[in-house]
């Protein structure tokens, strides 16, 4: 059996809802676990930066450019 039959019950492709995108058995947690340990070496997991607005400005107008409103 495949990797990927392993993952879904014996089936390549479930079309049910929640179940497609999910894994199961140890391959799936495998994957999961890796790819938890990785976000978190990479800094995934911390909480954003808040959003600054004041440094922004807008553009200046081109009056080449004609509107589209």
């Amino acid at each position: 059996m495949s990797r990927l039959r392993e993952m879904h019950g014996g089936k390549e492709y479930d079309p049910d809802w929640h179940h497609r995108m999910r894994g199961q058995g140890r391959y799936a947690e495998l994957i999961a676990a890796r790819f938890r340990l990785a976000s978190q070496r990479l800094g995934f997991h911390e909480p954003p930066h808040a959003l600054r607005t004041d440094i922004f400005r807008r553009p200046p107008v081109d009056s080449r450019q004609m509107s589209l409103l």
